[in-house]
């Protein structure tokens, strides 16, 4: 479980302004920070910038955005804010992300960051502005504090998300659960499956019905929204400590609440298969190795005189025709 934390939290924190460089934000606009931002925090610990997400900035959305806005500032005559309060507010996690990202590639593509953020200043609360202004800079603050977080460090799953929750605050502030609501639900959802390492078999199936029921509200983000992906979640929580029997008992119950004849049928093939592949492997590497120790035994004895190259050419012949012969047979 704590590979599985470690991996989600890699999962979002690697700059997602792939195609116009945070530094060339930066350089282009360095003079309108100094001149627009005002500090981020009363106490100058640099909360409140903003770069998380891993998915790639969506670019398209950004151009279509930006067509009609172009059309309609040649009737005015003024530049339209790439962005709106009610963009911002009623986005969250990756769709946050994503127009944060789209707002600074298309303003930068257009050299005009400048004046979008002097016109979008007056317009929305100070926190979203800070959000807003300061993104392309604290997304590299972002990417220095996610490589030092000494997850490793910790033993317990609690603390680990603890301390990944406190860096995303440190750095980006008051807006930090919004930006990364994402991310934070997929944290919490994991420590309370917990539970299920002291579950009794027995009770596994009615513990893992009421931890779906209590995470309802979150089943898109959580990629649960179908019986059948409910189905797949559950059986990769079921604990290693049940038994083989306990195990199938438990699958089985979960097929007939999940799942339709036709998925069942379909699921317990690709077991089936994964079990034969499984077991294939585990016969070849036992038969290679007791192989092998043959080919060693006639290398120290009956082959002991024999010189590297003739002894490589057989023993490559050997090992061929060992393969051949096993698989042939599978």
């Amino acid at each position: 479980m704590l590979v599985l934390v470690t991996s989600m939290i890699g999962y979002t924190w690697s700059s997602k302004l792939t195609n116009t460089p945070a530094t060339e934000f930066t350089q282009t606009e360095s003079a309108n920070d100094r001149a627009l931002a005002t500090p981020l925090s009363s106490d100058n610990t640099g909360v409140g910038n903003t770069e998380p997400g891993n998915a790639k900035p969506t670019e398209v959305s950004a151009n279509n955005k930006q067509e009609h806005k172009g059309e309609r500032e040649k009737d005015t005559g003024t530049a339209e804010t790439l962005v709106s309060l009610e963009d911002l507010v009623s986005l969250q996690g990756q769709a946050l992300m994503n127009e944060l990202d789209s707002f600074w590639i298309q303003c930068t593509r257009d050299n005009n960051c400048k004046q979008q953020l002097a016109q979008l200043k007056e317009q929305i609360p100070a926190e979203w502005f800070q959000l807003l202004s300061h993104y392309p800079q604290t997304s590299q603050e972002w990417q220095v504090m996610e490589s030092s977080i000494a997850l490793e460090s910790l033993d317990s799953l609690e603390q680990r998300v603890d301390l990944f929750k406190q860096a995303a605050e440190q750095v980006w502030g008051e807006l930090a659960h919004q930006l990364f609501s994402d991310q934070f639900t997929h944290l919490d959802f994991t420590l309370s499956t917990n539970q299920f390492t002291e579950v009794d078999a027995d009770d596994f199936v009615e513990h893992y019905q009421s931890l779906i029921s209590n995470w309802q509200s979150d089943t898109t983000t959580l990629n649960t929204e179908t019986p059948a992906q409910q189905y797949e979640l559950a059986v990769s929580l079921i604990p290693d400590s049940y038994t083989p029997s306990q195990i199938n008992t438990i699958k089985t119950e979960l097929q007939h609440t999940y799942l339709d004849d036709e998925q069942t049928s379909s699921i317990q093939a690709r077991e089936q298969q994964v079990e034969q592949q499984t077991q294939t492997v585990l016969d070849y590497h036992q038969e290679f190795d007791a192989f092998k120790a043959t080919l060693d035994s006639q290398r120290s004895g009956s082959h002991s005189n024999w010189d590297s190259q003739a002894w490589g050419d057989y023993y490559q012949k050997e090992v061929s025709e060992f393969r051949e012969s096993f698989f042939s047979g599978q």
